[in-house]
């Protein structure tokens, strides 16, 4: 059984890992400010994520009163959404008088949404900022939230990426395409660009699936630069996921500052690794890259 792993971003908010179905990611988000709680991407097998919110927070803090009434969804498949009508119901019948939001893109089909929401839009979870980015490729109207807390901004980022981008890997290109993939890897790669980048270690991302073992393996060997630190770096961060999971963990979360280094799709939108490449556009990079790695 893979366990639970939550990651502390200073005192202001955590995220938990919550592994379901077969190889899926759900999420609970957790301001400490407020103790407001948020999950993301919840299929059918809610289960884990009661139990976690019931068992491992409010069974052992009695003294702190608890509001979860919000799902994040970064787009419509089921092992994504399917669990959004049964978790709303529950969330419904524990508070009656209160209001709960399903969010999600507004080009997407989302079970249950309430608030339909596009980039640029930003959501309140307690004392923290959710905003919206637009990654449409793997769907139309896939979105990615960028969690943070803007009392405290050094105590980091926690991006949600769904089935757009995984530790060292993408998803696939089911409603979109290369020119789509780009669009969305240049959102991510220059996420913290307005602080210089001084955020990329502190930005971790959340993904929707534990593919990291095929990504990784796929990025080991297709690393041009044999004699290159960041091909010694890839396979050190291989043998450590792999290790993680082998122990019943998850190799989830990864720093951005990581993934410019291991994730040769992210990196695709980096003129110094299209050098490295030799190829000098990126759409052509990215659909080479894809076809290979599939």
């Amino acid at each position: 059984m893979r366990q639970y792993y939550t990651k502390k971003f200073g005192s202001a908010f955590s995220v938990t890992v919550v592994p379901t179905l077969k190889d899926n990611y759900s999420y609970v988000i957790d301001d400490h400010t407020t103790h407001t709680l948020a999950a993301v991407d919840v299929n059918r097998d809610i289960g884990p994520v009661l139990t976690f919110v019931n068992d491992h927070l409010k069974g052992k803090s009695s003294d702190v009163s608890y509001i979860f009434n919000t799902i994040l969804t970064t787009h419509k498949h089921p092992d994504h959404s399917g669990g959004n009508v049964d978790l709303k119901k529950e969330l419904k019948s524990q508070n009656p008088a209160g209001r709960v939001r399903v969010v999600g893109g507004v080009d997407e089909s989302i079970p249950a949404v309430t608030h339909k929401v596009k980039e640029g839009d930003r959501v309140q979870v307690g004392g923290l900022s959710v905003d919206v980015i637009d990654t449409p490729c793997h769907t139309r109207g896939h979105v990615l939230f960028k969690v943070h807390h803007p009392q405290h901004p050094n105590d980091g980022i926690a991006l949600f990426t769904g089935d757009t981008l995984f530790l060292g890997g993408i998803g696939a290109f089911f409603e979109g395409d290369a020119a789509d993939m780009c669009r969305a890897m240049h959102k991510v790669f220059h996420l913290n660009q307005d602080n210089n980048y001084a955020l990329d270690a502190s930005t971790f991302i959340f993904p929707g699936h534990e593919y990291t073992a095929g990504f990784m393996k796929f990025a080991e060997k297709a690393f041009p630069d044999r004699a290159s630190n960041d091909l010694l770096f890839i396979q050190a961060q291989a043998a450590k996921y792999a290790a993680a999971v082998e122990k019943g963990g998850v190799s989830v979360p990864s720093s951005l500052a990581d993934e410019k280094r291991q994730n040769l799709f992210l990196r695709v939108v980096d003129p110094e690794f299209r050098r490295l490449m030799n190829v000098g556009d990126e759409i052509p990079l990215m659909e080479h890259l894809y076809r290979a790695c599939d």
